[in-house]
């Protein structure tokens, strides 16, 4: 009985040990969309993430984890304190401090200048989630890394958002906008998450 305690156990424990954990060097990502009378812009300031990487002959093969939260008082916009409470409001700041995404599926296909990252996940907004597709193109880099860039365009009225409005009416924002980002992942030194 001992021995198959033990053998369950063991498979157990390395069946929640997949891949190697990374951890976020650095990254650019930006909320772009339209208004009435201008486009605009926020920066992205604060992102965490918990990550595991598969590779096989030195060849990336598998995300079996990817996990990202981001912060929303850290989205910053290039038009001004008035337009980022207008969103800090829109994302319900103070009920719902943080988006997040959880990755369910990716497929990894190589090319030739790197990899095609074709992923499925759980994307919550302003306490609402979504099923969502992605597609994101990978690169490795220096120190065993990789490098994920691609974009996603997203309704805010799918989340339960209305699209922010300023100057009593006059400047209404468009419904649609797109999220763009560039992760670079290095091998971490600690199974410890990032994402909490």
């Amino acid at each position: 009985m001992k021995i198959i305690f033990f053998a369950v156990l063991s498979f157990l424990t390395c069946a929640t040990l997949i891949g190697q954990p990374y951890q976020l060097a650095n990254f650019e990502m930006t909320v772009a969309g339209t208004s009435n009378l201008h486009d605009w812009t926020s920066n992205v300031t604060k992102v965490y993430t918990d990550a595991f990487i598969d590779w096989e002959n030195g060849k990336f093969t598998a995300l079996p984890v990817f996990k990202v939260r981001i912060p929303v008082a850290g989205i910053i916009s290039t038009k001004g304190r008035i337009m980022d409470n207008k969103t800090w409001d829109a994302l319900q700041k103070d009920e719902y401090p943080n988006i997040r995404f959880q990755l369910q599926k990716a497929t990894i296909s190589p090319t030739s200048s790197g990899y095609n990252v074709a992923a499925t996940g759980a994307l919550t907004v302003a306490g609402k989630t979504q099923n969502i597709s992605l597609s994101a193109n990978a690169k490795s880099v220096a120190n065993g890394g990789l490098t994920f860039a691609g974009a996603y365009t997203m309704k805010m009225t799918d989340f339960g958002i209305d699209p922010p409005t300023a100057m009593m009416g006059t400047l209404t924002t468009g419904d649609e906008v797109t999220i763009a980002y560039t992760f670079t992942l290095l091998p971490s030194t600690t199974t410890t998450s990032s994402e909490k």
